[in-house]
């Protein structure tokens, strides 16, 4: 769990950040008043924080008190989250917005910590893998035919119960270039990954690469997890770095995701209906009329590495 340092000017905000803190899911390790910064006796940084939210108008400071607070925020190497410097109530209705944007902020931390401290590289591609009945047989078989040299992350999202993600993560890629893992908070999508979307929790990617997995938040609709979420959300991160692949499954779930890749730039592959066990999901895709290519798994992922490397040349000659 991450420790946050707080510094405000009033008691009345250190009780509403460390509220909105603890909401986040982080611990609040101390908590100090701008004023305490003349006290040259009072220890004043933390080698335990990973990081520190401050909420102070430097305008209203004297110099004096100005001065010791700047001599101490350039001696901090942790991450530093600015607020707005002023007192907020819960009665005001500028609240709840107030509250929302400040834990947006503290939980893309994690995931910024994880970049900088553990020196990981976001994926340049991502692509969604998409499936419901029958999937991870198939998904296995295009996953073992994707080479190793692509610079790609993978985001499975599977229909299945919750209490075989962690198994699914460990078979798919079992005889793959690729590491399984299910998606946690702060966690990079790296190349070489695939990323196993639980159905418990609602799960977004952040643009520099990372996933904030909400506690508290379920998926929306009828499925969890959702594909239309997932697809729409990485369709909206990563644009035509992205794309989507539909594999066997029952329902509709992604039909509308896949409307918005397409628009985005990404591209949306199909698996053939022929080679399904069950056809009615990638049917449902292909009538949108968004399916660039629709094949067999393994074909599907000799169309991928085609395109990736194509693209990694173009790149380079650039």
């Amino acid at each position: 769990m991450l420790k946050i340092g707080i510094v405000s000017e009033t008691h009345v905000q250190q009780y509403y950040l460390k509220h909105v803190v603890e909401e986040s899911g982080y611990q609040s390790e101390c908590c100090l008043l701008v004023a305490e910064f003349s006290d040259k006796d009072k220890p004043m940084t933390l080698s335990s924080v990973d990081a520190w939210l401050i909420d102070v108008d430097i305008e209203r400071l004297d110099g004096y008190l100005l001065r010791h607070f700047e001599d101490w925020l350039s001696g901090i190497e942790a991450p530093i989250i600015f607020s707005e410097g002023n007192t907020y109530n819960a009665a005001e209705a500028d609240f709840i917005s107030w509250s929302r944007q400040l834990n947006i902020k503290l939980l893309n931390l994690k995931g910024q910590l994880q970049l900088l401290r553990r020196n990981k590289v976001k994926a340049a591609n991502i692509w969604v893998l998409a499936a419901s009945t029958g999937g991870p047989e198939v998904v296995k078989r295009f996953l073992d035919r994707v080479d190793k040299d692509l610079d790609v992350g993978f985001i499975y999202v599977q229909h299945i119960d919750q209490m075989q993600y962690q198994v699914l993560s460990e078979t798919v890629c079992r005889d793959s270039h690729y590491t399984g893992l299910i998606a946690s908070h702060g966690e990079v999508v790296c190349s070489k990954t695939v990323m196993v979307i639980p159905a418990d929790k609602l799960v977004e990617l952040q643009s520099n690469g990372t996933m904030i997995v909400h506690q508290d938040r379920p998926w929306r609709g009828v499925y969890s997890p959702s594909i239309d979420q997932v697809v729409a959300n990485v369709a909206d991160v990563y644009g035509a770095a992205s794309g989507v692949i539909f594999f066997t499954g029952m329902g509709d779930d992604g039909t509308a995701g896949c409307r918005l890749m397409s628009l985005r730039g990404g591209q949306v592959w199909v698996q053939s209906p022929s080679s399904c066990t069950v056809e009615s999901m990638p049917k449902s895709v292909i009538d949108t009329g968004c399916a660039a290519k629709v094949d067999t798994p393994e074909s599907l992922a000799i169309h991928l590495n085609v395109a990736l490397k194509n693209s990694a040349a173009t790149i380079t000659e650039k």
